[in-house]
């Protein structure tokens, strides 16, 4: 999958009135349950390993 930009900053994320609300990079918002939240920061852990292990070890950060 080819990306036009890929965004080197991550989103941060705060709990409001029993909501979860993620503001991303590029106005990027999204307000989830906190089930939802736990089920994609769980998907987004998942993928960062796995995308890790998809670079080459001369390519990794330090």
């Amino acid at each position: 999958m080819s990306q036009a930009y890929v965004y080197e900053e991550g989103g941060k994320a705060f709990a409001e009135e029993g909501q979860v609300m993620l503001d991303g990079p590029d106005g990027v918002a999204v307000s989830m349950t906190p089930d939802a939240a736990e089920d994609t920061a769980r998907e987004l852990l998942r993928a960062a390993l796995e995308a890790r292990n998809q670079i080459s070890p001369g390519d990794r950060d330090p």
